[in-house]
């Protein structure tokens, strides 16, 4: 074998290996080493599934060889071999197994799994290395191919701008015309809302009738109960065909999925979450649940709709489609969108990828964040739904300053905007735990109608809380003016306002507390926005009331006379911001949201101060947010990148020990053995070892992988259950066919097996391992003793680690007495041993799910 060759694979080796390698694994032939001289010709695949016709069958393999791979693919190292001179055949016959399968090979990533990011990140290098060392060889034509290539990321997020925008635009036209159907009918034409209906109205709108006028109902009490019935059987109808649709055909449109989102973000596979079904459910029961009053929002669903579009156009090129890592990059980008959309604010929705939703967020990203969100907000200015030319309708402008005495009341709004978004969260998340620990979760469909006709019932009483969220905010944002519909700036009914608005606070939280949880498209952004606005108004009224009765008071002496000095639209703005930035904990993405809504930077410093001050007050009882909350309700594995922790103890202590695994011997294994081991255990991988009696660390092989070749291999007639297999380069090899005959009584495992998995030594900190899972996105590492494997640490265990700080329970075993036992511990390849433990006691207790990666 030639020298250079073998010079170069160990540092590569040990470069892939990450934090450390065993020296029994540097005498492996690394798959990884091969992928940046290797002609990969499976760029494009093998990251989210093989195809039928990109593996060939067991019998259409007829090269004579000492096993036989899957994939055959004559690489660039090898012609370095045959063209040096230097591989003497007995070289070529010992590495043609592994050398010709090329780098590390996976099967499709199964449902509820991690990906690896680090095996996708390298793929990404193969593939643009490969496309690199063509396009040299053709001139121009290679030049277009590299331009083309590096554009698609740019095609799909250009797509999903201008699919957001028109998608925004049939969500804002639709949800409105259905609000208003509630109402009455445009007599003119029965599609338009009633602000179309009396667009040239000054005063009295004629074309507009109400269901009452329809019917000639003449008296009053009659005309209201009518109304009333009318409003109540529109919000069952269209609160029923919501949960109908989710419950029935996409499970996964219910909810706000930012949670979700986030957790897709961190490497976590949910499939079909962000499918085809799921988007178009998604966009129809959102307009629904908007329509029957819930207090909902869609604005917070806008995200989930913009990585569906995301997801649904990266599967047009094969380069992203292969590959999870960067698909998520796209993805990272399209969420931008969403909130672009939603409050036309393109700046505010890179900020929220970069501060909510990315777990991965390079500087190529930003960029690309800022592209999609600019192309969806210019797409949504074109429809103009609301031909005014303004982007969303809570939009507004003011034309007065603020003084520096003001600041204590807007401290008094984060302070209040703080305590109540927080008592939001726990509420929300309680009646969420609820529900799936109650009989509730049997009848989901009955408890949204049950819902939505209480909410119904409630809300037509109070003009504020009859209104839907977008124009409740939109009014308590206006100044007072010409235009009044609710009365707010009516001086006689002060006080009475001031009463209402602060109950529809109170009643706005829990009926957006319930609702959240329901089986419907669910959005809690406007609803706390309404909550916090409204205290906001409040207190802006009240202090209004206080310079209007007692202008000469010391306080009020900046103030100019006969010049307006209060705005109450103002306080009702900053108390939409703290509340916001309470239950969601951004900060830096909600102050870019009010100011580009007012574009007005004067107003920058007050809503800042309120907003700091509510992140203050609301982490005082806890750091999780609302997302954050449903993440730890749902047991998804997410580690975020803020989450502060400090952990006790060694990675022995958290580990599973390797006598409670099932482990696969490097050689010696069979068809039919591995066959049981993957019927007997649940684990989702499991390490190789060079034998049961030394436990020698040789790789690691996932379960989706292993599952795969084995039913491939068995559905083949040229291999029985007897057959034998290997997992690293074979020593000797008993055939009774002779030598001519091995490639039909072997099956060579080392494409699918990571030689050089990411290992840690026994006594390393457990902070440094959580560290490690969360900066580098690994799914798992072996705990090793001078390449003796003791053990595996999966994500789900560093998460259990995280929550068994706040109950100071770290009462795992440690090394002293797994090595004590050894003597005496019978290593088995196949199958799980019998611990003589008591399961309370037995680490598989704690980590009961640790191989589910």
């Amino acid at each position: 074998m030639d020298d250079t060759f073998k010079q170069t694979t160990p540092s590569r080796l040990a470069s892939r290996g990450g934090l450390s390698t065993s020296p029994e694994l540097a005498e492996q032939p690394n798959s990884h080493t091969q992928g940046d001289l290797a002609e990969d010709s499976r760029s494009d695949g093998g990251i989210s599934g093989y195809d039928s016709d990109e593996i060939p069958q067991f019998e259409d393999i007829l090269d004579r060889t000492m096993s036989v791979p899957l994939r055959r693919i004559r690489s660039s190292q090898e012609a370095l071999i045959s063209q040096s001179g230097s591989g003497s055949s007995t070289d070529m016959d010992m590495i043609t197994g592994w050398l010709y399968n090329g780098p590390l090979q996976r099967a499709r990533y199964e449902d509820f799994s991690t990906i690896d990011w680090i095996y996708d990140n390298t793929k990404a290098r193969h593939y643009k290395s490969n496309l690199r060392a063509k396009a040299k060889g053709l001139g121009k034509r290679g030049q277009l191919s590299l331009l083309f290539d590096s554009s698609k990321s740019w095609l799909i997020l250009l797509a999903v701008g201008f699919s957001m925008g028109l998608i925004a635009t049939c969500i804002s036209v639709a949800s409105q015309w259905l609000i208003d159907i509630k109402q009455g009918h445009c007599r003119t034409g029965f599609y338009l809302n009633r602000k179309f209906c009396c667009w040239n109205a000054d005063d009295v709108c004629s074309d507009w009738v109400t269901w009452s006028e329809h019917l000639h109902v003449r008296w009053h009490w009659a005309d209201w109960l009518l109304q009333y019935l009318v409003y109540i059987f529109d919000a069952i109808l269209f609160s029923a065909i919501s949960t109908y649709l989710v419950t029935e055909y996409a499970p996964y449109a219910a909810g706000q999925g930012i949670a979700e989102i986030k957790t897709i973000m961190s490497g976590f596979m949910m499939r079909k979450f962000l499918g085809v079904r799921t988007l178009c459910i998604k966009c129809t029961g959102i307009v629904l649940s908007v329509a029957s009053g819930l207090s909902l929002g869609k604005e917070g669903t806008m995200v989930h709709i913009a990585c569906c579009c995301g997801n649904v156009f990266a599967r047009v090129f094969k380069k992203i489609r292969r590959n999870e890592a960067k698909r998520r990059e796209l993805l990272s980008a399209a969420s931008a969108a969403g909130i672009s959309v939603a409050f036309g604010s393109p700046i505010a929705g890179v900020l929220f990828s970069l501060e909510q939703v990315s777990y991965y967020f390079p500087a190529k990203t930003m960029w690309r964040s800022l592209f999609c969100a600019a192309v969806a907000a210019v797409t949504l200015k074109f429809f103009d739904p609301f031909r005014n030319g303004k982007l969303v309708s809570f939009q507004v402008t003011y034309d007065r300053t603020w003084d520096l005495f003001e600041l204590w009341f807007f401290v008094l709004i984060g302070t209040i905007g703080g305590l109540v978004g927080m008592l939001q969260n726990r509420l929300t998340l309680y009646l969420m735990q609820y529900r799936q620990k109650s009989l509730l979760k049997n009848f989901a469909r009955g408890e949204v109608v049950v819902v939505a006709f209480c909410t119904a019932v409630i809300s037509y009483l109070s003009v504020y809380l009859r209104a839907d969220t977008v124009t409740l905010v939109s009014n308590l944002f206006t100044e007072c003016g010409s235009q009044d519909e609710d009365g707010l700036c009516n001086r006689a009914d002060r006080a009475s306002n001031i009463v209402s608005l602060f109950v529809t606070s109170i009643i706005r939280v829990l009926l957006t507390s319930v609702a959240c949880g329901l089986a419907v498209p669910a959005g809690m952004f406007m609803p706390s926005m309404g909550a916090g606005a409204s205290i906001g108004r409040a207190i802006g009224m009240i202090v209004q009331t206080l310079y209007e009765t007692h202008p000469t008071w010391r306080l009020f002496s900046a103030c100019k006379p006969d010049v307006p000095c209060i705005t109450p639209g103002v306080y009702a703005l900053v108390g939409a911001a703290s509340m916001l930035a309470s239950t969601t904990r951004m900060t830096v993405t909600v102050v870019v949201i009010m100011f580009e809504l007012t574009g007005a930077l004067i107003y920058v410093l007050p809503i800042m101060l309120a907003v700091t001050v509510s992140k203050w007050v609301a982490d005082a009882f806890g750091k999780d947010g609302y997302f954050e909350g449903i993440i730890r309700l749902n047991g998804y594995p997410f580690l975020g990148m803020d989450q502060e922790y400090v952990l006790q103890g060694t990675s022995d202590e958290f580990m599973v020990r390797a006598s409670e695994m099932s482990v696969i011997s490097a050689q010696g294994e069979t068809l039919q053995r591995l066959s049981d081991v993957l019927k007997s255990s649940s684990y989702s991988g499991f390490p190789v070892v060079k034998s049961a009696s030394t436990m020698a660390l040789v790789g690691y092989i996932s379960r989706s992988d292993l599952s795969m070749v084995v039913e491939r291999a068995l559905a083949s007639s040229m291999y029985s259950g007897s057959t034998p297999c290997y997992f690293s380069r074979p020593t000797t090899i008993d055939t009774p066919g002779g030598i001519g005959d091995t490639s039909r009584m072997t099956v060579d495992f080392r494409p699918w097996v990571d030689l050089a998995p990411i290992t840690i030594h026994y006594s390393t900190d457990i902070n440094v391992v959580a560290e490690t899972f969360r900066q580098l996105g690994i799914r798992y590492t072996l705990v090793t003793h001078h390449g003796i494997l003791l053990g595996i640490i999966t994500k789900k265990d560093v998460l259990r680690a995280v929550d068994m700080q706040s109950r100071n329970n770290f009462g795992r075993p440690t090394l002293t007495s797994i090595l004590a036992c050894r003597p005496n511990r019978r290593w088995s390849s196949s199958s799980p041993p019998q611990s003589s433990e008591p399961a309370w006691q037995s680490l598989a207790y704690f980590s009961s799910e640790s191989h589910v990666l």
